[in-house]
């Protein structure tokens, strides 16, 4: 894996900020953009037809990018946050974090669950995916561009963690070992069954607490009756 990423953008430093400025530069065609570091602290804008192609070609928002400015600035980034109007498919605004060099970096990457889990498969079993990325530390050159688990084994009642991750080199999980991934419960079918099986004893021993309670007033009445 080269250190330098072959996913490149061009950008422009802005000088005008703030809502108003923000809105133009949209209906430009451009999104505005910050980009900061341990010290640095940039304003810019990336054209958005160019971000989406880098986007298509990238493996979703947690790969390395090299943003190269007007004045020949070349910046290795990785893309922070990016929010986006989902109902009118636009990207409203950009922040990318600069990535050192021969650093380590800290960052979120994907979890892909690859196969069939067998609980699912034979049992009936439900999948209950608990975390669809997790946080790793490594060097630039090493950064994966998604981590993947086999859940084939998986059976009912069971559940990875990322202790059961694979083995990656160069790269050490931030995630504690201990928090859960994915599980493999119980059907939905069969809690409604339990559930109804559950009540049963209940309605049970409401009746019974219902025939002893007439007993009792049936036994206090004769009572009074033969006292008279």
């Amino acid at each position: 894996m080269s250190e330098l990423s072959e996913l490149t953008l061009k950008f422009s430093l802005r000088e005008n900020t703030g809502r108003n400025a923000c809105r133009q530069m949209r209906a430009s065609g451009r999104i505005p953009a910050i980009l900061y570091g341990k010290e640095l602290n940039k304003s810019l804008s990336v054209d958005d037809k160019e971000m989406r192609m880098l986007l298509r070609q990238a493996s979703g928002t947690s790969s390395l990018m090299r943003l190269i400015g007007d004045q020949g600035e070349d910046e290795l980034v990785l893309i922070k946050e990016m929010q986006k109007d989902h109902i009118k498919d636009r990207i409203l605004h950009i922040d990318f974090i600069q990535v050192t060099r021969g650093e380590d970096l800290q960052t979120r990457v994907p979890l892909v669950l690859i196969g069939d889990a067998e609980g699912v498969k034979t049992s009936g079993g439900i999948l209950e995916v608990l975390a669809n990325d997790i946080e790793i530390r490594c060097r630039p050159s090493n950064l994966p561009s998604q981590i993947e688990l086999d859940i084939s084994s998986l059976a009912l009642g069971e559940n990875l963690q990322v202790k059961d991750l694979p083995e990656v080199d160069g790269v050490t999980f931030v995630t504690p070992e201990d928090s859960m991934i994915v599980s493999c419960v119980g059907s939905a079918s069969g809690r409604s069954d339990a559930e109804e099986e559950g009540d049963v004893p209940t309605d049970e021993s409401e009746a019974s607490e219902e025939e002893a309670t007439e007993e009792s007033s049936e036994e206090e009445t004769a009572s009074e009756e033969e006292s008279s």
